[in-house]
């Protein structure tokens, strides 16, 4: 009985633990896509900035969303920390 009962918490600790994982997994993850999402952005940004660089009215049309995407993706990481 007690081996029983001492197993069964042990299965109960563990899978609690691995939860807390995954959780914290799932975070690190998250925050990496987010950055990752960000730097292809800027990316694209600059060479929308070099492709209209003759061309500033060009490049304030055409670059802006770009820079609009940045901001609203650091905008939504503030609000979520």
């Amino acid at each position: 009985m007690r081996t029983s009962l001492s197993l069964c918490l042990l299965f109960l600790l563990t899978g609690l633990i691995g939860c807390q994982y995954y959780e914290e997994y799932r975070n690190i993850k998250g925050d990496a896509d987010i950055k990752e999402e960000k730097a292809e952005l800027l990316k694209a940004h600059r060479l929308c900035l070099q492709k209209y660089e003759g061309d500033p009215a060009g490049q304030k049309d055409r670059c802006a969303p770009y820079a609009q995407a940045v901001q609203d993706i650091d905008r939504r990481s503030q609000a979520g920390k």
